[in-house]
């Protein structure tokens, strides 16, 4: 039947008044596709949903432009349907579209010069729903996958021109849409964005594929430049979960270091404020053994006098210097505290996330000024403040 199919830009036209045609307009009704009708030719606009009799049109085609046009227009967002000729009905295409916006990225990112530069295509999609045995088809995926692969691309009506570029060296490939042979780079392509390790693992991959083929300066093989490709990946990544490990490793010391210096300030407040204490203490008891008076209490309380306020003012500045001296060293603690997140949120994680950071958080408490503490300061701190008040004669 596909002989007896023409198309005109990216439109197909159906002869009615050829029988092998209705078993094809038949499902396109059923389906309530719509077509336009001159006639007795019935009119197919490219359809965002449904792949029809797509390997047709593409060996059909002379014109890369077209092509591609045709593919970028297609929604690779939703479920869509293939059709079976030799059954005349359509089946799901199940597989998804996760690779779309990943291949959009690095497609902008390299250097294409011709008049469409930007392919929202899904070649996990496109993959699936041609015929991995129609030779056109597949070179076509190929030239597309050259264009995420290749640092440099050009292409015309029929040619591809991709460049590989890393500092002074370079391979260059051509594939013409007419005469040449089909790659197969599917593969690679499926390596390097569907098996993903950690978030953005393509972009190392994407880099060692390149290298692989500068070095090998040919990428027709493409079971060698696979199988070098992933030998060179796992001993990238050997290397970065050695540095992992050196780096949890790191943040357990600074961790252990963290502790014991958030200990130690707390021992130093509690030694100082003890030793503060024994000073108050002493002072109030020469205060007792020298009263000569009988109400001890109220005298200690509501007695007045110059010497008294200046007494409790030593003790206040003295409270208040050793509290302030524990509250600078737990702020220089939290700075320290900061960087160790920062360098598990940027080391030792491949992914910088929301719950990355609570899980760390959860794990490692930020030294804080503690709570009891802070009450035993600002009881002590009133009493003495409220004393103080108290010593002159208002």
């Amino acid at each position: 039947m596909n002989d007896l199919l023409s198309w005109k830009n990216t439109s197909l036209k159906i002869d009615s008044n050829i029988n092998e045609n209705s078993l094809l307009i038949d499902a396109l009704k059923n389906r309530e596709i719509p077509l336009r009708k001159d006639g007795s030719e019935y009119t197919l606009e490219n359809q965002e949903s449904y792949y029809i009799l797509e390997d047709n049109f593409i060996n059909q085609s002379k014109n890369l432009s077209t092509i591609i046009m045709k593919y970028s227009q297609k929604n690779y967002d939703k479920l869509s349907q293939v059709y079976i000729s030799n059954i005349g009905g359509f089946r799901d295409l199940e597989i998804t579209s996760k690779d779309k916006n990943v291949y959009d990225k690095i497609i902008k990112e390299n250097r294409i010069d011709a008049d469409i530069r930007n392919f929202p295509i899904s070649l996990n999609v496109l993959n699936e729903a041609l015929d991995n045995k129609n030779h056109k088809s597949i070179l076509f995926i190929d030239i597309l996958i050259l264009f995420a692969l290749a640092t440099v691309s050009n292409y015309n009506a029929e040619e591809v021109e991709a460049e590989f570029r890393i500092e002074d060296k370079n391979y260059k490939v051509k594939l013409n849409i007419i005469d040449s042979k089909p790659l197969h780079l599917y593969p690679i392509y499926d390596w390097i964005f569907n098996e993903e390790e950690y978030e953005e693992s393509y972009n190392v991959k994407l880099q060692v594929v390149r290298q692989v083929i500068i070095n090998k300066n040919d990428i027709k093989d493409v079971k060698g430049v696979l199988e070098d490709s992933k030998l060179a990946y796992k001993r990238i990544v050997s290397q970065k979960t050695n540095e992992y490990f050196e780096q949890l490793n790191q943040l357990k010391d600074d961790f252990l270091i963290l502790s014991k210096n958030e200990n130690t300030s707390l021992r130093t407040l509690n030694l100082t404020f003890f030793a503060w204490l024994g000073y108050l203490g002493l002072e109030l008891f020469n205060i007792i053994v020298n009263y000569k008076g009988e109400d001890i209490i109220p005298y200690l309380l509501f007695s007045d006098g110059a010497k008294k306020g200046i007494v409790l003012l030593m003790f206040i500045v003295a409270l208040i210097f050793i509290f302030n001296a524990y509250r600078l060293e737990i702020k220089s603690l939290g700075e320290t505290y900061k960087v160790i997140k920062e360098i598990y949120e940027d080391k030792i994680l491949f992914k910088t996330e929301l719950e990355g950071s609570s899980k760390f958080e959860a794990i490692i408490k930020k030294p804080e000024i503690g709570k009891p503490q802070m009450l035993v300061f600002f009881i002590f701190l009133l009493v003495l403040i409220i004393r103080f008040f108290l010593t002159f004669p208002w």
